[in-house]
């Protein structure tokens, strides 16, 4: 299988998203209640992302088809302290709520919040889930498969350096300002 090449190369250049936001409900279980489109483009973009190096869903699909966590596969000899705060599960959907959450660099969840195209997920404004943690609306055609591919390429490339011992938002000062204005996002949405 042909993996797809994204035309879409930095987070600041993606498109705002066309339309009103989706409604959501917030709480433990964010989900998305309105505005998905059709879930052969989730379905689709879920299969192919399996397919990507060292990446596994856990537990299978096929033991629970409606939720599926996808996470980087443990790395042989890895011990639990050096990943202890490794980004290792970059994305989570549930199909049957058509509802995408992805755990993304701090500049790209800026982005895609400022965009149109996610919210800050409810649980990472309380701090209990990574900072850059979003729901991601599904896409409703091809155009926006394309930046949704691209944002899940970006959580998965994100969880790879995390798990390397890499940042991806840049130096100490930079990333310090990206919390803060992800910060400020958040606020918008409480």
């Amino acid at each position: 299988m042909e993996t797809r090449k994204s035309c879409l190369t930095r987070f600041d250049r993606i498109p705002t998203r066309k339309g009103t936001r989706p409604s959501t409900i917030c709480g433990p279980l964010h989900i998305q209640c309105s505005g998905s489109g059709d879930t052969k483009y989730v379905r689709g973009l879920i299969t192919e992302v399996l397919t990507w190096p060292d990446v596994e869903s856990t537990p299978p699909v096929v033991s629970s088809p409606d939720l599926i966590p996808i996470r980087l596969k443990q790395a042989q000899g890895a011990t639990r302290s050096s990943a202890a705060t490794a980004v290792k599960e970059f994305a989570k959907v549930y199909l049957e709520a058509s509802t995408i959450y992805l755990t993304l660099p701090l500049v790209t969840a800026h982005f895609a919040i400022l965009h149109g195209w996610a919210e800050p997920h409810y649980l990472a404004s309380h701090g209990l889930m990574p900072a850059g943690t979003v729901l991601l609306y599904t896409p409703r055609d091809e155009s926006e498969l394309e930046v949704c591919h691209f944002h899940f390429s970006r959580a998965y490339e994100h969880a790879r350096a995390s798990v390397a011992g890499t940042p991806t938002d840049g130096d100490g000062d930079k990333a310090v300002n990206l919390e803060r204005a992800l910060k400020t996002c958040l606020l918008m949405f409480r």
